[in-house]
């Protein structure tokens, strides 16, 4: 794993949070659009078009020492979501209705890191 570069406190321009659904949790988690949008900018060769084909991003957890890979999409009406690698993460997890998932971008490393 990439050494952690994470601002103290972190930038809240650079973290997504969501409070996670059922149908997050029996499907794909939608990620908030303007949050997910405005990352696009800082993550290397990602534009809404091209993230209706995916792109791999990483996922880091520290805590628990194990790194996820993820297909971030984004469909033709320009929402975004974590499509394959979700269903590993979060059963490996163990994420449960309600509970939060904060994701830093890591723009320097180019991957997200649990918070």
């Amino acid at each position: 794993m990439n050494k952690m570069i994470l601002e103290d406190p972190p930038n809240p321009a650079v973290v997504i949070s969501k409070k996670l659904t059922r149908i997050d949790l029996a499907r794909n988690v939608k990620l908030p659009k303007q949050k997910t949008k405005a990352l696009l900018t800082m993550m290397n060769g990602a534009t809404t078009e091209n993230l209706q084909v995916g792109k791999e991003v990483k996922i880091l957890d520290y805590i628990e020492g194990r790194e996820y890979t993820v297909i971030l999409r984004s469909t033709e009406n320009g929402k975004y979501h974590f499509g394959d690698g979700w269903s590993t993460m979060k059963n490996s997890l163990n994420l449960q209705e309600g509970e939060i998932l904060s994701l830093y971008w890591d723009y320097r490393n180019q991957q997200f890191i649990i918070i």
